[in-house]
């Protein structure tokens, strides 16, 4: 029983280790009628993006956002 315990462990830490436990992607799923300001306080999207503000950025399908331009 311990042998297929250590087996078990060792591939759960095997499959975290490779990238797909945690992967973080950037989904977009845009919003039909959204009124945005035009004031300028740009966000980072998770898809790399640079959006005018937080709610062009929303408007657009994008959830996940750093304040600032993308570099």
């Amino acid at each position: 029983m311990k042998p297929l315990k250590s087996i078990i462990i060792l591939l759960i830490m095997f499959t975290c280790l490779s990238g797909t436990c945690d992967k973080n992607e950037c989904k977009e799923n845009p919003k039909s009628d959204c009124i945005c300001t035009m004031q300028y306080d740009p966000v980072c999207g998770c898809n790399e993006k640079t959006y005018g503000n937080a709610c062009e950025a929303e408007c657009n399908g994008i959830t996940e956002y750093t304040k600032g331009e993308c570099k």
